[in-house]
């Protein structure tokens, strides 16, 4: 039975001994196709799968905080720890060779600009718009990645590899892995911002290739900034969105995977 009806029982109910008319509360349920419609759309403004096949670690994951003193660290790495291992992501321990990284910074602009020098590699599969967010924008938070292609099997991918052997109807034969993550939280720009609020966002943004594409969905850790200001944890889609990510099959056109992700979204909302 739904809460609606379990409402509507508790509300029509009359009172023993009291002579009144009964009150029914109604609503109207959301139907499957408009169910659908929100979970393409929440998957859609996340900016998961939408070109490419999507992006996610296969290489233990190992974060690490700098810009802040070491009980902050410890807890914004314990938050990333805590999601991936609630979404099913391989985890390093604690010993381990950074891969994620989450830079706390008072200019947010200019760090992203001074790993651009340094390091342009990390920049490479930008798309421009994506590339200006990052460098020119004035957001609290930005982020970017690096990937790298591999056979399902684990071995390193080239395009005569490709061209030989992708003749399953359904594999596309490669996987497309997260080498790296960089998450810059700009504190004069999240000023005000409770840490585990923070340390959540982080924490959804390193799981996954998130190509993000403004505004945000809503109901979501990622629309923080954007409407959401009270939210300290991941939402219930969020959580299904990255147990989705680490279930469906990594082989598989960016088109199919959206719709296995838009299906694991609406079902959690049943």
């Amino acid at each position: 039975m739904s809460l609606i009806a379990v409402v509507a029982l508790l509300v029509a109910a009359p009172v023993a001994g009291d002579d009144v008319e009964a009150i029914v509360v109604t609503g109207t349920p959301v139907t499957r196709e408009e169910a659908k419609k929100r979970a393409a759309e929440y998957v859609r403004r996340a900016g998961i799968a939408q070109l490419k096949p999507l992006a996610r670690w296969i290489d233990p994951l190992c974060p690490r905080t700098v810009g802040v003193d070491e009980a902050i660290a410890a807890i914004v790495n314990a938050r990333v720890r805590t999601v991936a291992e609630a979404a099913g992501a391989p985890i390093a321990p604690t010993d381990c060779r950074a891969n994620i990284v989450v830079a706390f910074s008072s200019d947010g602009r200019s760090l992203a600009r001074a790993v651009l020098r340094k390091a342009p590699d990390q920049f490479v599969e930008l798309a421009p718009v994506a590339r200006d967010r990052v460098l020119d924008g004035t957001g609290a938070i930005r982020w970017w990645y690096t990937t790298r292609d591999e056979s399902r099997d684990g071995m390193p991918i080239s395009d005569f590899y490709v061209k030989l052997y992708n003749s399953s109807i359904v594999s596309t034969q490669v996987v497309r892995a997260l080498q790296s993550a960089t998450i810059v939280i700009d504190v004069e720009q999240a000023d005000g911002t409770p840490l585990d609020a923070v340390a959540s966002y982080a924490a959804m943004v390193a799981l996954a290739e998130f190509r993000s594409n403004p505004p945000p969905p809503k109901e979501s850790i990622l629309a923080l900034f954007d409407g959401e200001a009270g939210r300290r944890e991941l939402s219930s889609h969020d959580a299904a969105l990255l147990k989705g990510i680490y279930t469906v099959p990594p082989d598989r056109e960016a088109r199919q995977q959206r719709r296995q992700l838009v299906s694991t979204i609406r079902k959690e909302g049943e």
